[in-house]
């Protein structure tokens, strides 16, 4: 349309279109032919990511404490995601110190930070530190127990799990009931501070 409002016209000099009614049918038939292949393709792409995910493969780059590999097996090369020896050892001790419920989000990272945890660099970026959100996005994967997520739904993953399924229980509590009573900075932290109220005057104890 906005050639045409342009005053000009179509030609290819490859395939019979022009203006004519058999060139203007040429050019409904290829673009449906282009239509197809883009969505069949878009369809065999996602076929194809199911299925790595339900046979424990990783879809995308893995989360930190983990490397995207790749490796050669039986002649053939494969993408594997292996631990990282720096930041594998720092997040599984950031699981089992927050499970204490001793530590506030803030803090854990801070002491985490001072102990090398970065975001690692990439080839635009270099390294920096965590942000909190995602900090608190990583301690709620369900990655680091050993399983991988595709479209909402989780598989048992072939790569090694940083945390137990108790810690990372644990985790989540801690995480819940801190979520309910608002994270403060306290000499003795415990996870259930702030989420014990007064049954006659409702202040929270």
């Amino acid at each position: 349309m906005e050639i045409r409002a342009a005053g000009a016209q179509l030609v290819s000099c490859s395939e019979n279109i022009d203006e004519t009614p058999s060139g203007l049918l040429m050019h409904g038939i290829m673009s449906s032919i282009a239509e197809f292949y883009s969505r069949n393709l878009a369809n065999e792409v996602a076929k194809g990511m199911l299925q790595k995910v339900q046979s424990g493969g990783t879809v995308g780059k893995a989360p930190l404490g983990y490397l995207n590999a790749r490796r050669v097996e039986n002649g053939r090369e494969a993408r594997v995601v292996d631990l990282d020896p720096v930041r594998a050892p720092l997040m599984r001790w950031a699981f089992e110190t927050y499970a204490t419920g001793e530590w506030t989000i803030r803090k854990l990272l801070q002491e985490l930070t001072e102990r090398g945890l970065t975001a690692p660099a990439t080839r635009s970026k270099p390294e920096k530190p965590i942000a909190v959100s995602h900090f608190n996005r990583l301690l709620r994967s369900r990655y680091y127990l050993g399983e991988v997520r595709y479209q909402g739904v989780w598989y048992p993953g072939t790569h090694e799990p940083l945390v137990d399924i108790q810690t990372w229980t644990r985790v989540q509590e801690v995480l819940d009931a801190h979520d309910r009573s608002g994270e403060k900075e306290r000499k003795h932290q415990h996870y259930l501070k702030g989420t014990v109220w007064c049954g006659t005057c409702g202040a929270r104890l």
